[in-house]
């Protein structure tokens, strides 16, 4: 086994490891950071933020690819099974997304303290976790099949999430208006209307990471 898949599996036993623990915080509610705290709910509340949810399917694709690095197989590959290749970048754009849209858009708009986004459990669930699953993915998980038609599955993670979100928005109307209890993102703080744009620009925005993902992995990844 090289050094290189010697480190991604160091790094994805950490990316489980840290999931595992900030999910369990989150449930408990322990607060080792604080008392701040944003998306996030005490018990299984937690997992209608796509925070969670990106962060624990990256976690649970990263405890795959140790177990199946220790098969016989998994030692004789350098490379990633395109099947797998797929999950992994799905999931690291998932994770991407939600450090991307938290650094850029939330934490700035927010009218609060900008580390409160970064602090408890969302220290790792923001940061922690997605910079390991970049780096990782970029720098030490090559394919054994990397085409530009890969990238279209890693908004998958995304699109399932806007059909409970999207959704759970309209159901809960305020005579007529967004309300801000069901539009925990604040992605319709516009107005209703705005959902015709800003959705699709999700959709959009996603598919770029992962593209860029792609791009990188493809690059700099070595077998």
């Amino acid at each position: 086994m090289k050094t290189r898949e010697k480190i991604s599996i160091i790094m994805n036993f950490l990316i489980f490891a840290f999931t595992l623990f900030a999910t369990i915080s989150v449930i408990i509610g322990f607060k080792f950071m604080g008392q701040f705290e944003v998306l996030s709910e005490r018990n299984f509340g937690a997992f209608k933020y796509f925070t969670t949810d990106s962060n624990i399917f990256a976690g649970l694709i990263s405890l795959a690819y140790v177990i199946y690095k220790f098969t016989p197989n998994g030692k004789k590959q350098a490379t990633l099974p395109r099947a797998f290749y797929i999950l992994k970048l799905a999931a690291t754009t998932g994770v991407t997304l939600t450090m991307m849209v938290t650094v850029f858009f939330l934490a700035p708009t927010s009218n609060g303290n900008f580390l409160r986004y970064f602090m408890n459990s969302n220290f790792f669930m923001h940061l922690i976790t997605p910079l390991l699953c970049i780096i990782s993915f970029i720098f030490f998980e090559p394919s054994e099949s990397a085409k530009l038609t890969i990238t279209i599955p890693g908004i998958l993670p995304m699109l399932l999430y806007s059909f409970y979100y999207t959704p759970n928005i309209l159901i809960h109307l305020d005579n007529g208006k967004v309300n801000p209890d069901y539009d925990w993102y604040n992605f319709l703080a516009g107005g209703l209307n705005t959902i015709w744009f800003v959705i699709p620009l999700l959709y959009v925005v996603t598919w770029i990471f992962a593209l860029g993902l792609w791009a990188a992995n493809k690059k700099l990844a070595k077998a």
